[in-house]
Order: C-alpha cells, then structure tokens, then sequence
C-alpha cells in the first residue's frame, strides 16, 4: 500500500481545537465562558471571584505546570480548557524564560530576574520570553479537551498595499502573536452591540480587526455568541450560545 492517498479524507470535527478570543477588558468573556458546559477556568486576572463556575487559580508559571500535569494525569470531564489571559500568561513566562536563559550555555553566569529577561542585548530576551510562552502553551496542547486562549485587545498598524492601517489585534509582543494566531483554528474578536448589549463575536467580518477561522461555519462571520435576558423578577441573565462555535455542543 502506498504512501499518497487515492481518496479524499471525511471531516473530522467542526469544533475549533485551539481557539483564541479577545476583547477590551470587562466585555463578558469570562462571564461566558462560565456558560461554557464542562469548561475549567484558569484564572490568572483574578476574574472569576464573582462567577459561578469551575475555575482554578495560578499565580505564576509553576501552577500552571502542575494544573497541566493534572488535567493530563487526573480524571476529568472538562472538555474545554481556558487560560484567561494569555496576556498575564505571557508575563509570568518572564520567570521560566529567565530560568531557561540561566541554564544555557550563554546564560550560565547571569544573575538576572524574569524582570530583566527582556533587557538582554540585541533584544535576545524577548527569544528566550516567546519560547517560555510556547513551552507554556505545550504543557496544555495535544490534550482531550480543546483550548481556549482569551486575550485582552490592543491597537496595531499593520501596512496593506501601500496604506498603513490602524486595527484591533491579540494584545501580545509581535512575533508570539503571529505564531500563536499561526497555530490557532479560529481567532475572533467578543464586542457588546450597543442597542442590545448582546456578545457578538467576529471572525473576519470587519477589516478593522485582525480575526479569522479555518472552519466554514465560523469563517469570516460574525456570530450572537450570549444575549441578556430579563427576568420576571426584573433581573438579568446571559444566555449563551456556544453551540454557534462548537457545533458538537448540539449533540
């Protein structure tokens, strides 16, 4: 039997393994995520103290380490995984970059912190910073659940075709941001519409924003992912609907 296939291969699944979601801060992300059925939170904002819902806090790069080890080696029925934020993420890799530099050869000597990483010569801390950050994501990757990465939103300029554009992007230094969003399924940008304050989450509809998807159904959409609803007593909820990104939710 030879190597090359002679027929095209079914879809797998339509469920986006490795998704990253950012917005402004206080948007309704962890709210929603909260919604997500057999979802584990991991704090690192302290955002979840006035959610109910399955969250575990860390507070640096060694708790992260033993919260992936346990989701490898305890029995669980999280099927999906969020690191809210992978902005405080990429700061506490600071320590664990400080720490591989140390243990390289050029490294040996120095005497530094994971707040003087960055201040390495020639800008070579920053290397050693986005491989903390990627050592970081492999403890969660190639896992049963699917990842969710959330992430705060920053103003970039990018140039396209002569002109210099102002858009929204993944608030993270510049080369971890391109492989992160490289590696991802989907990217999609939460806002709240004005008139309704429904969560919305956009794909690659507006040019505005630097988001995408590979998945049909997601691509280049933007999707009602949590409306608020009144309740007879006068109070509000949030209904979700994350069934409109994981299609397998509807099973």
């Amino acid at each position: 039997m030879g190597l090359l296939p002679t027929k095209k291969s079914e879809i797998g699944s339509q469920d986006p393994k490795n998704l990253i979601i950012f917005s402004t801060p206080k948007a309704g992300k962890t709210t929603a995520l909260a919604e997500l059925p057999n979802c584990l939170i991991v704090d690192m904002e302290n955002g979840t103290q006035y959610i109910s819902g399955y969250t575990v806090s860390a507070n640096n790069y060694v708790d992260l380490y033993k919260i992936a080890k346990a989701l490898k080696e305890e029995e669980h029925n999280y099927k999906f995984v969020a690191l809210d934020t992978i902005t405080a993420l990429e700061e506490m890799a600071l320590e664990l970059a400080a720490k591989r530099y140390q243990e390289s050869p050029m490294g040996k000597n120095w005497q530094g912190t994971g707040k003087d990483i960055l201040k390495l010569a020639n800008g070579s801390g920053y290397y050693w910073a986005r491989l903390a950050v990627q050592e970081i994501l492999g403890w969660f990757e190639n896992q049963s659940f699917n990842l969710i990465l959330v992430g705060h939103v920053k103003d970039k300029s990018i140039a396209e075709g002569g002109t210099e554009l102002n858009v929204k992007a993944l608030d993270l230094s510049g080369k971890t941001s391109n492989i992160l969003s490289a590696k991802s399924d989907a990217i999609c940008y939460l806002y709240r519409e004005v008139d309704t304050g429904n969560l919305m989450a956009n794909f690659g509809d507006m040019n505005s924003v630097l988001t995408g998807a590979r998945m049909p159904h997601l691509a280049g959409k933007t999707i009602l992912l949590a409306e608020r609803q009144q309740q007879d007593n006068g109070n509000w909820q949030i209904k979700t609907y994350w069934e409109n990104i994981f299609p397998s939710l509807k099973q």
